[in-house]
């Protein structure tokens, strides 16, 4: 029989390594096991078929070599590396690994090769650890082996990583910053540098880093610079901000920089004014700083009275730390765009006050908002003593319930928040944000009442699933189970909206096992899609094969929560098995 013309080698090369995809192998492997073996077993099987034959290693190499975690394969290459230091993880895992380049000699052949394998590479990720092993060691590559290398391949004009498009480094207080240009090309895309933790003169280190890295690589589309593991005056100059600005292409930048109460005495918090210099960053599409204390200066101020944004198409703004004991207007008020779309913060407010005129002005200046995620900690050593009644995070929150394009809305809240959300607050989310699709108050108190805390009601759930169709996740803290009496008689009578929502969770329940089944049956009625699989997973522990294993559990041993939630769930599983699988279709009936 003749072979099937329409069917080539590159037909079948593709769909194995389809196959061997970091998507596909990332979903086979359980996200619940806490040893993840899938990125080591997808590239130990990758060099098992590469050695079958050539069309195999021709289309298995770029794929091994495509992404490292770190260099230490690369430099594995040439003879002249050795191992200077070895580590025990374990008694029975093996050691981690410290290479280097020995001084010597070095053959042509080597170096074609190193060159070879340098043009498959596209990504180096992880600047201090290999590839994730299923015993989890990490080796790494001395720090002076990257100026070896700069001096093995001398200064010829070919970059030894010709297609590298990302790179993410580390840089120590002995490094030597002429050295990282030996990585770098005009081909990089993305940088991300990292300052190290130990002490030094990291300030003039940081500049030489920067510019010698932004001289090489004027096309970058996103660029980080994370030193926040200082605990000193590190800061961005006006020199390095000006070097950022000339990259006209930039269309994500991150700078994370400490920031200290201190600061505020000493008035070098530069941040802002460093903002007003990136003006020239038009295509800037994401934007990630940690502003720190808002210092007034006359170019915010010439700025913030301006009627156009710094950044016209900036889409995604996320602030680390903010402090609201001075008002976040100035800023906003630079960045101020109808293309902002979402909002991450975190920030302290020391009064009830200055977190809504926060949301004021963010209302305000992002009027097109679709993402919001909040952490909002309370300064509890500023509190007011005399204001003894919690407030209602509507309360807080009232100015975005003008926004109707929101989204998503995460307010993970603090260990201890003061707000409280309940029914009526549910109720206004709902009707002032229809295009929902992910609500997450899942750290908030319920309603206060005479008869103490009262959780979510079944009757706001349902008129959640007709107000918000789009939602697919929903997290609350508490529920009310019992609160099924007023309406259990009309369950037929709910609306059977065939809902999309896939996951719902709550913190507490508040009822019976007896409210569980009774509870389960109306929530399937009004979200049929749910994905409960995931939750029961979450509930139990490897080994249970019973219900009996699982209550003699230490944590499941007078936990209520525990034990109403796993009920609850496994009745929604049980309704919609029944729904899907229904016995009498085997009979015809």
């Amino acid at each position: 029989m003749a072979a099937q013309v329409a069917l080539h080698t590159d037909d079948i090369l593709h769909a194995i390594f389809e196959y061997f995809s970091i998507d596909r192998w990332q979903y086979r492997f359980s996200i619940y096991r806490r040893d993840n073996p899938g990125e080591d077993a997808r590239r130990q099987a990758l060099a098992r078929i590469a050695r079958v034959c050539k069309a195999f290693r021709d289309a298995a190499l770029p794929i091994l070599w495509g992404r490292l975690h770190n260099l230490v394969p690369f430099f594995r290459l040439l003879s002249t590396c050795i191992v200077i230091k070895e580590s025990p993880m374990g008694p029975k895992d093996r050691k981690k690994c410290v290479y280097s380049l020995a001084a010597g000699p070095v053959r042509l052949e080597e170096i074609q090769r190193l060159r070879f394998y340098g043009a498959l590479i596209h990504t180096i990720g992880g600047s201090t650890q290999a590839s994730f092993t299923t015993k989890g060691f990490f080796d790494i590559v001395e720090g002076s082996s990257l100026a070896a290398l700069s001096a093995l391949v001398g200064d010829a004009s070919e970059a030894i990583l010709p297609n590298l498009r990302s790179l993410s480094w580390l840089f120590s207080s002995s490094s030597n910053p002429t050295t990282l240009r030996v990585l770098l090309s005009p081909s990089v895309q993305s940088l991300h540098l990292e300052s190290g933790s130990e002490k030094g003169e990291w300030q003039p280190l940081l500049e030489r880093v920067l510019h010698a890295s932004l001289q090489v690589t004027p096309h970058l589309d996103h660029l980080t610079v994370n030193c926040s593991a200082h605990f000193s005056d590190l800061r961005l100059s006006t020199s390095t901000t000006i070097a950022i600005s000339e990259l006209r292409s930039l269309r994500s930048l991150v700078l994370l920089f400490p920031t200290y109460e201190e600061w505020n005495a000493i008035g070098s918090d530069v941040m802002l004014d460093a903002l007003s210099l990136l003006a020239p960053l038009t295509t800037l599409e994401r934007l990630e700083f940690r502003p720190g204390y808002i210092v007034e200066s006359p170019r915010v101020s010439s700025w913030s009275s301006r009627h156009w944004s710094l950044f016209p198409i900036l889409q995604d703004l996320k602030l680390h730390r903010v402090n609201c004991r001075q008002s976040l207007h100035h800023l906003f008020k630079m960045l101020q765009t109808e293309t902002l779309h979402s909002f991450e913060a975190t920030f302290d407010y020391p009064n009830d006050t200055a977190c809504k005129r926060t949301f004021e002005s963010l209302a305000r200046c992002f009027p097109c908002l679709r993402k919001l995620r909040c952490i909002m900690k309370y300064m509890y050593e500023e509190q007011n003593q005399t204001s003894s009644t919690a407030p209602s995070l509507c309360e807080l929150v009232s100015p975005l319930l003008t926004v109707p394009s929101m989204e998503t809305v995460i307010l993970p809240g603090e260990i201890r928040p003061r707000c409280y959300v309940g029914d009526a607050e549910l109720n206004a989310m709902s009707a002032a944000w229809p295009h929902l699709r992910i609500l997450d108050l899942g750290e908030y108190p319920f309603t206060p009442s005479a008869g103490g805390w009262k959780g979510i009601s079944l009757n706001t759930l349902a008129l959640f699933a007709t107000r918000c169709p789009n939602l697919e996740r929903l997290s609350l803290s508490s529920f009310d189970m019992q609160s099924l009496d007023t309406i259990i008689e009309l369950h037929n009578e709910l609306p059977c909206t065939n809902h999309g929502l896939r996951h719902i969770s709550f913190r507490a329940l508040h009822g019976t096992e007896d409210d569980c089944i009774r509870c389960a049956r109306i929530l399937d009625r009004l979200f049929p899609h749910l994905n409960v699989v995931d939750t029961l997973v979450g509930l139990i522990r490897p080994g249970s094969t019973s219900t009996m294993d699982l209550y003699a559990q230490p944590r499941w041993k007078g936990n209520r929560v525990h034990i109403l939630k796993y009920s609850m769930f496994l009745s929604i599983l049980t309704y919609q098995d029944a729904r899907e699988h229904d016995p009498w279709d085997e009979y015809g009936l």
